[in-house]
């Protein structure tokens, strides 16, 4: 911190100012005249505009004078404003003073102890500005109640890492799969790792595309071409599209059929020929809602993982499946149902729900 801030107590602003006519440091105020500082002062302000107003010629003369008192103390006797701090009879009262432990403002106004009656800190330096106070303090040894509780919990810590270490299952190495290099090299020899790998390609390749005899004889530009990457879920995604399209029948039949039993329970005449298992498509609403919240609603895409069936209000991409009237939803259900394959709505990717 500038020692005009510190020690003077001047404003930030105010000492960028001093700083800016020479006057840095205290020593360097202490020679300067009250008028001269004043005159420049006025100046640098109106270069700077750092102050609104300057303060008077005499107000800069008591700075001029502090500064000049605290020079001639600094030279009369340089460790004169720190003078407690390595006196032996203050270091011999605080190696005898108590220990103190701070107090909550809770217990203290639980006892009634009010503010006024805490004493303030003595202060051990007449020092200004930034201090540190040293003072040597004793370890206090460790009471037998505490030390028998630290072995305590350390063996019970070390007892419940026993237990978990105990609890793990260690893996044994299955040396059948286990081959030496003559033998991995060996064609004549039957190596478990190269079916592994063979294996692998083969789901590889049958998550890309679709197999042979499953688009044997389809125009590949037709849509009854099985196209696209497989899905890790094809049931759920085709009962799904049914239940889809189970909801959009029966949610306008089933409030067309409540209130025509609705109409008919009032006797009106012209709806006297409806029959009573109109009640079926009520109870269908129900139903089949429940089952499309349970199975359609999960179904999702197998790259993006948007919901397939879950209407959404947002940019569609253009290689999705739309019929006019009917929708997105509707469109790529009916489309699942009789091709087994889909374009997402979101992403425009094939899924398909064939090997």
């Amino acid at each position: 911190m500038n020692s005009l801030t510190d020690q003077l107590h001047l404003s930030q602003k105010m000492v960028q100012l001093l700083d800016a006519v020479g006057c840095g440091e205290v020593a360097d105020l202490a020679g300067r005249e009250a008028g001269e500082l004043h005159a420049a002062l006025l100046v640098a302000n109106e270069r700077l505009q750092l102050h609104s107003a300057i303060p008077t010629a005499e107000k800069i003369a008591s700075w001029i004078n502090e500064a000049r008192e605290m020079q001639e103390v600094e030279q009369a006797d340089p460790e004169a404003l720190v003078n407690f701090e390595y006196d032996p009879d203050v270091l011999e009262m605080i190696a005898a003073s108590p220990m103190a432990a701070p107090v909550s403002g809770k217990s203290l106004a639980a006892k009634g102890v009010p503010v006024s009656a805490i004493p303030e800190a003595i202060l051990l330096t007449a020092a200004r500005g930034d201090i540190a106070i040293r003072a040597t303090v004793k370890k206090m040894e460790k009471s037998n109640d505490t030390a028998k509780r630290a072995t305590t919990a350390s063996s019970n810590s070390s007892h419940v890492n026993q237990i978990s270490f105990a609890k793990r299952k260690k893996e044994e190495v299955n040396l059948k799969r286990v081959r030496s290099t003559a033998e991995f090299l060996d064609p004549n020899i039957e190596n478990a790792f190269v079916e592994d790998k063979s294996k692998a390609e083969d789901r590889l390749r049958l998550l890309r595309a679709a197999l042979p005899e499953t688009n044997r004889g389809v125009d590949p530009n037709s849509r009854r071409y099985i196209r696209g990457v497989l899905h890790s879920h094809p049931r759920s995604v085709y009962w799904g599209a049914w239940f889809t399209i189970a909801c959009h029948f029966f949610i306008p039949a089933g409030i067309l059929a409540a209130v025509a039993l609705l109409l008919k329970d009032n006797e009106v005449l012209s709806f006297a020929w409806v029959p009573p298992w109109f009640l079926a498509f009520p109870l269908g609403v129900f139903l089949f809602g429940f089952l499309y919240l349970t199975i359609s609603y999960a179904a999702s895409c197998r790259i993006c993982g948007q919901r397939c069936f879950v209407p959404k209000n947002c940019l569609k991409n253009r290689k999705a499946h739309h019929v006019r009237l009917l929708g997105y939803v509707l469109s790529v259900a009916l489309h699942i149902i009789l091709f087994r394959w889909f374009r997402c709505t979101f992403c425009g990717t094939p899924v398909r729900l064939k090997q």
